[in-house]
């Protein structure tokens, strides 16, 4: 399983937000620390805006901080809300698969994947900063 870069990114930025609450981060001097494109990360930014985690500031000093305290961002609804889907293979989506239904390998992969998300659903943002 791997997750796109953009919800790497999010996480990224969350903990970057996280290490100093007080303060409000430019998606400008995030990028130039992660060493990203400053385009890529404005989209990840919206995203997390738009999934509640994280809040918008204006103004000449504006940019990001985290719009809850990071004991209350799970990190299982973060990927959740990130990742397009977890379709791990084909099977999952509207793939056509020649061995379905008689293939064990579906519902293998089925728990892997819900055990991913368990695990993250064990965790928020605080406990990995």
């Amino acid at each position: 399983m791997r997750l796109t870069l953009h919800t790497d990114y999010a996480f990224r930025v969350l903990m970057a937000l996280a290490r100093a609450p007080e303060q409000v981060q430019s998606v400008e001097d995030l990028a130039r620390e992660f060493s990203v494109s400053k385009h890529h990360l404005m989209k990840v930014a919206q995203n997390l805006t738009a999934g509640g985690f994280v809040a918008t500031v204006r103004g000449r000093n504006g940019g990001l901080r985290l719009a809850m305290p990071a004991r209350d961002i799970n990190l299982k609804s973060v990927a959740l809300h990130m990742e397009p889907d977890f379709n791990i293979a084909d099977c999952f989506g509207n793939g056509q698969c020649s061995f379905l239904p008689r293939c064990g390998l579906k519902g293998v992969l089925g728990e892997a994947r819900h055990a991913f998300l368990q695990t993250l659903g064990r965790h928020d943002l605080a406990s990995i900063i």
